[in-house]
């Protein structure tokens, strides 16, 4: 029980404190489990459909128009949803999931004041938390027909469906091989 404890330290009131420790954790459970969760022919089936969730929701989100208006809005407007903070939003399990997609995990803020995951050209991560991928703002509704927002939300609430399948089934794993000790794997908030 004590080799568990090197998943558990005190959190810093720095606001990217959280997710350098979330980010910690993640890559230590990836370092010690990594392999055991990528034999598991379970979770690699709910991967690969994951994995196409997200790229059919990509795909409509592009043609949409979803992406360009998100980059007019952030970048060239110095607007956007993603600001500092909102990194908070990602579990240790969705740092895990990227980390089973050989998704490189950034380990520092690439834009001030933004969201810890957000580049130049966008989020760097390919597994996003629930918030990232279901909120739409009133600049984006109006951009979607009411057929085209329900087919969108169609679709993404089959890639978050999935993506809560994997994120309780990882906990479950872990929970069986860590042992019933706390470990909060979702924790997700604003700092």
């Amino acid at each position: 029980m004590l080799k568990n404890l090197k998943y558990l330290r005190v959190i810093d009131p720095d606001p990217t404190a959280l997710i350098l420790e979330k980010i910690r954790i993640a890559e230590n459970l990836f370092k010690d489990w990594g392999e055991y969760f990528l034999g598991d022919e379970k979770l690699i089936n709910l991967l690969e459909k994951y994995k196409i969730a997200i790229l059919k929701s990509n795909e409509l989100m592009e043609n949409l128009g979803s992406f360009e208006e998100c980059y007019i809005c952030s970048v060239e407007e110095n607007k956007g949803c993603c600001k500092i903070g909102l990194e908070n939003e990602v579990t240790i399990n969705i740092l895990l999931i990227n980390m089973f997609f050989k998704t490189p995990i950034p380990q520092e803020r690439e834009v001030p004041g933004r969201c810890f995951f957000v580049g130049p050209r966008g989020c760097k991560i390919f597994a996003r938390p629930y918030l990232c991928r279901e909120f739409f703002c009133n600049r984006l509704l109006r951009l979607f027909s009411p057929e085209e927002y329900a087919l969108l939300t169609q679709t993404i609430s089959y890639e978050l469906t999935l993506l809560y399948e994997i994120c309780v089934y990882i906990r479950k794993e872990l929970e069986y091989l860590l042992g019933d000790f706390l470990l909060e794997l979702d924790i997700a908030g604003y700092s």
